[in-house]
């Protein structure tokens, strides 16, 4: 389903400037590319289950200390985007990677105004976009750590509202991964 081409070789990029480890499977460039903008944009669903084996997870909860219980939480997506692309793509990737492990997902992120389409946009048009556009749900008993679960990394808005959003909340946020980084493009 997903050529051994199209699948990243070596091991995760680790990104900088978050809180926590984020980790991406690779470079958004490519096959790479390619097979996520089919699955995304193209309704290739099929490549939902190698696409969130690819997902880093193993790598990011080796570099927990803490060994605290963890929970995946998808970044939202805009509720027109879901409609065009038959569902939630992403919570559609988390919910298979954390069946694989098995690790609880809670979709308790959610859009709270209306944010634009980010593509075209620059870091700081992609932050002022997103700035307060995510709520989340009070964490469950035990308060489990998040694990932030997106498509790919561009300047790393979403993942910072993301995390303040859980944290506002009161979650503990561990890090995030990704299937794909623009690294070039991330300061």
């Amino acid at each position: 389903m997903l050529c051994a081409g199209c699948r990243p070789s070596g091991p995760p990029l680790r990104l900088g400037g978050f809180d926590g480890p984020v980790l991406a499977a690779g470079r958004y460039e490519q096959r790479l590319r390619s097979a996520v903008l089919a699955y995304k944009e193209r309704g290739r669903h099929e490549l939902a289950r190698p696409l969130a084996a690819l997902l880093p997870l193993a790598v990011l909860l080796s570099l927990d200390r803490r060994g605290s219980p963890v929970v995946l939480v998808p970044v939202p997506s805009a509720r027109a985007a879901a409609r065009r692309r038959g569902g939630d793509h992403v919570q559609r990737l988390a919910r298979i990677a954390g069946a694989r492990r098995p690790i609880p997902v809670e979709s308790t992120l959610r859009l709270v105004r209306v944010v634009h389409d980010s593509s075209g946009l620059g870091a700081a048009a992609r932050h002022a976009n997103l700035a307060g556009a995510m709520a989340a749900a009070r964490p469950p008993p035990g308060c489990p750590a998040a694990v932030l679960v997106d498509d790919i990394v561009t300047t790393g808005a979403t993942l910072h509202e993301a995390t303040r959003a859980l944290r506002a909340a009161g979650w503990s946020v561990l890090g995030g991964v990704a299937l794909a980084a623009t690294p070039l493009r991330r300061r």
